[in-house]
């Protein structure tokens, strides 16, 4: 229990710090001036938002495991405990962390990936799986990241968009790491809230999605020969579809229809770029988009104008500006020299 100085009076109370039940909103002790003072749970206070509180993703998936809300943004649940519900569509960021993933395949889990446990990203509007009856969930809305640096660094975090088969396959020493982030957070969430409340959890999610973010730096490398072989298909789309001429009349192939042809989200194709080359799936595409240019400028007599509108540039001189900025020389001058 906390002891809480009133107003700065000698008056003390041994109440703690506790979350609300189901019918009321979000007030910490009583006569704090903002707390659910009647017994239906009606807010004499508008700033606090009861209403609009109990209606958060947060609360559903607590009264949906029959779980204490011990912030109204924020929650971290056992996924053991029974559920009302199957799956559920909210308005928040999920963390789903599961021990026995079960239907390896569904998760896209490979015989070269970790079988200890498996972390699925979801992003707001999104069903989550309620009924797996493993694991734990740690579900945030996104007010809780506003002026706050994981709300600056949230769009960074890609794997949220990644495809349910392209969940994080950890080790049982990454398990360790996720739970001891999980605990911090869990910690907090039972310190109650207060004015420090949103940065320290924040933070704490933070670091728990950089870490996750490394994990899925370690996956891509232990997926190094299934990414080669992705790689190599890609080259050849990219490839024939220059050679096609529909760069001119049609533009250049998107990520998400380059991704398509990889049975991938773009998201995750262009992850896998940066790990493999260094590159994005823009700077891949004019990559191989050059390439095929000094191929054409060597091993055809086609004119340098031609070659500019088959690989999709929009003028001659345009052609020659970004091939001499990546080549130092002009396209006549390359095709001299060779």
């Amino acid at each position: 229990m906390k002891s809480i100085n009133k107003g700065g009076m000698d008056e003390h109370t041994t109440k703690a710090y506790q979350a609300p039940s189901l019918g009321e909103g979000w007030g910490g002790c009583e006569d704090a001036g903002g707390g659910c003072q009647d017994s239906d749970g009606g807010c004499q206070d508008s700033s606090v938002g009861c209403e609009d509180v109990c209606q958060t993703g947060v609360c559903q998936c607590n009264r949906a495991f029959h779980a204490e809300t011990l912030h109204p943004l924020v929650s971290l649940i056992d996924m053991s405990s029974p559920c009302e519900r199957g799956k559920m569509k909210t308005d928040c960021y999920a963390v789903v962390f599961r021990h026995d993933a079960g239907d390896g395949a569904r998760y896209g889990r490979r015989p070269y990936d970790f079988t200890d446990g498996t972390l699925l990203f979801v992003t707001p509007d999104k069903e989550i799986d309620l009924a797996t009856a493993d694991g734990k969930m740690l579900i945030f809305h996104p007010s809780l990241t506003e002026c706050t640096p994981l709300g600056l660094r949230l769009k960074e975090y890609s794997f949220f968009k990644y495809r349910q088969d392209e969940s994080l396959h950890i080790s049982c020493c990454e398990i360790k790491v996720i739970n001891r982030c999980l605990g911090c957070i869990q910690d907090e969430l039972c310190w109650g809230v207060d004015d420090y409340s949103k940065d320290i959890i924040s933070n704490a999610i933070d670091l728990l999605l950089g870490y996750c973010r490394r994990f899925y730096n370690r996956q891509f490398i232990t997926r190094h020969e299934a990414n080669a072989a992705a790689i190599a298909t890609l080259d050849g789309a990219i490839d024939g579809y220059l050679k096609s001429g529909r760069a001119a009349t049609d533009g250049l192939p998107t990520a998400s229809r380059l991704a398509q042809r990889l049975d991938m989200s773009a998201e995750y194709m262009n992850d896998m770029l940066k790990s493999e080359t260094g590159k994005t799936a823009a700077e891949y595409l004019q990559l191989r988009r050059l390439l095929m240019a000094k191929q054409l400028l060597i091993g055809t007599d086609t004119p340098v104008g031609r070659i500019a509108e088959t690989l999709g540039f929009s003028t001659a001189g345009c052609f020659a500006a970004v091939f001499r900025r990546t080549t130092g020389c002009t396209p006549e001058e390359y095709r001299g020299n060779e």
